[in-house]
């Protein structure tokens, strides 16, 4: 039996999801140790002007997320990026997409459990509670470790019994995540804001310039929050009415993430006051924003919980202790989860063993999947408690936040080629959600992508780790290794996938030339490796869809998907 119309054990995937779980599984994977650590990583990068990140970011996810909207809708299959890479640019494309993709998802479940330890430690020092140490400087200790493996270990059993637990666990979970940063942002807006409105032009509004505003975005944790939009598209096979809800819950997530996550950049910023031991901040002194991470004081460890109670909300601060433990693992559940379809889906394309295709014949989720993100967890735990995962900004969440937001910001690049392509050789394809211009959207969405990359490379080197950018860069480009282990290799394959190299390999030396290396190509006063950069990834666009695999491939390859959507699941 073909393995486009089953799994290898014959069991389907359930279609269970509904709009609302489909809208929660997104929301969960947006409000995770984003909300907690990155107002403070984004202020302390772009100062007040952090507030324009947000709001752009928000503007560029959406933009892509448009895209993916109709994408998904269309033809809603499990692990769809991996998939959709191979049917409009073949196998070359796809071995680099799905790794990428991998990269992303795999690494996320160990950031959350993390963020988790740093939380807690952040809560026991306030508290004044000295017997027990779970993090240092950023890293795990022995006792930090046991409680993460117990985290990860406990979500995999959640994801193991099948997706009905899944949904059951979540949707608590999220409705709380969902509540209590609103609550948050409620209550320093009235009482702190107010306070120390100063804040917000001390020394100025934008201290450090326009290109933090546009570099943090990748970097400090902007867009690793808003990757959780995707989420509704990589359970699409296991949707009760796809034509209907995707499309609704990834637009749902990206309007309420973006909406939830400036206020919080807001009332961050203005939200506490400098050099003061209430606050966390003892020690920086006013308008000394890179010192809030560089420094590294109390507030670091867990910002809105010293905020709120530096103002004397100590019953709140109570209840953001708890949530510090419940939003990071929510989070760390649907990404354990996700992974695994994309491992699924990456392997019925060819990409990886069989096994990762086989679903479980009781509780119907692609358990091998499963069973090897749990390993690369465990590994990732390990390797941040041996303090071998360290990132330029220092600590072990960063590193893997760097990992992460690099690879999906790039791996978001096919649905912007693969949208118009199947709209010209597959138009008889049943949309529910058609995406209006989508030929213009298509390609800013691909050029915001190709940006992001550059940035999120180039806020990588530093000091401390010059290689740190151009070193995730051949990482990702090995991906392209994977295609030598592809079972089904066709000759246009590597004409058709080349686009993808040449666009990684033109932004290492780009990020090599520009400001961020060698300053070969001056940054100022304009920052000309930008448009250097938005010039060649219009390029980039229209070369992928004038390389696209011959029609009849592709026409045969969407009936195909198409197909699979119906059969996969039931």
């Amino acid at each position: 039996m073909s393995r486009q119309s089953t799994t290898s054990s014959g069991v389907k995937l359930k279609r269970e999801l509904r709009l609302i779980d489909l809208y929660f599984a997104g929301l969960t994977a947006v409000i995770g140790s984003g909300w907690i650590f990155g107002s403070l990583e984004t202020a302390s990068a772009a100062g007040p002007a952090a507030i324009l990140s947000w709001l752009f970011g928000g503007v560029f996810i959406l933009l892509i997320a448009l895209v993916w909207a109709e994408v998904g809708t269309a033809i809603p299959v499990a692990g769809g990026a991996v998939r959709y890479a191979k049917y409009s640019h073949g196998g070359l494309a796809a071995s680099v997409i799905s790794w990428s993709v991998i990269l992303t998802y795999i690494a996320v479940p160990a950031a959350e459990a993390v963020a988790v330890i740093e939380v807690l430690q952040g809560a026991l020092s306030l508290y004044g509670i000295t017997s027990l140490t779970l993090c240092s400087s950023g890293f795990p200790t022995a006792e930090g470790l046991v409680i993460a493996l117990a985290l990860s270990a406990a979500f995999f059993f959640i994801n193991y019994v099948g997706i009905s637990a899944l949904r059951a666990s979540n949707f608590g979970i999220t409705l709380w995540k969902l509540v209590i940063p609103s609550l948050t942002v409620l209550a320093i807006l009235i009482l702190g804001v107010p306070r120390f409105t100063s804040n917000f032009t001390t020394p100025s509004f934008a201290p450090y310039g326009v290109l933090p505003v546009f570099s943090a975005i990748p970097a400090t944790g902007v867009a690793f929050a808003y990757l959780g939009f995707r989420q509704p598209i990589e359970m699409a096979a296991e949707a009760k009415m796809p034509g209907r809800d995707i499309w609704r819950a990834v637009l749902a997530v990206v309007g309420t993430s973006v909406l939830l996550y400036t206020m919080l950049q807001v009332v961050f910023i203005g939200g506490f006051t400098w050099n003061s031991s209430a606050f966390g901040t003892k020690g920086i002194s006013p308008g000394n924003w890179v010192g809030l991470s560089s420094v590294k004081p109390p507030i670091y460890s867990f910002p809105f919980f010293y905020e709120v109670a530096g103002l004397g909300l100590g019953a709140l601060a109570i209840i953001l202790a708890i949530d510090g433990v419940v939003s990071p693992i929510g989070t760390l559940s649907q990404y354990m989860a996700s992974t695994s379809r994309v491992l699924y889906g990456t392997s019925k394309e060819g990409f990886l063993s069989d096994k990762f295709f086989e679903i479980h014949p009781k509780y119907r989720v692609p358990v091998w999947g499963l069973i090897a993100t749990m390993i690369v967890t465990v590994v990732l735990l390990v390797m941040a408690y041996a303090g071998t995962l360290v990132s330029s900004v220092g600590g072990a969440w960063s590193a893997l936040v760097s990992i992460i937001t690099t690879t999906g910001v790039f791996s978001y690049i096919i649905g912007s080629v693969f949208l118009p392509i199947s709209r010209k050789y597959a138009p008889d394809v049943p949309r529910p959600f058609k995406l209006p211009a989508h030929q213009i959207i298509s390609g800013i969405a691909f050029v915001v992508s190709g940006l992001l990359v550059y940035w999120g490379a180039g806020s990588l080197i530093a000091p401390c780790d010059p290689y740190g950018g151009y070193i995730l860069i051949a990482v990702m480009l090995a991906g392209a290794l994977t295609y030598f282990t592809y079972k089904e290799k066709k000759p246009c394959d590597i004409k058709a996938g080349m686009w993808v190299i040449a666009m990684l390999v033109f932004a290492g030396v780009l990020v090599a030339l520009g400001g961020y290396g060698f300053g070969i190509i001056p940054c100022s006063p304009i920052p000309w490796p930008w448009f250097i950069d938005i010039i060649a990834n219009i390029g980039f666009y229209f070369w992928a869809l004038s390389s696209a695999v011959p029609e009849c491939h592709i026409k045969y390859n969407i009936n195909k998907g198409v197909e699979a959507s119906n059969t996969e699941s039931q």
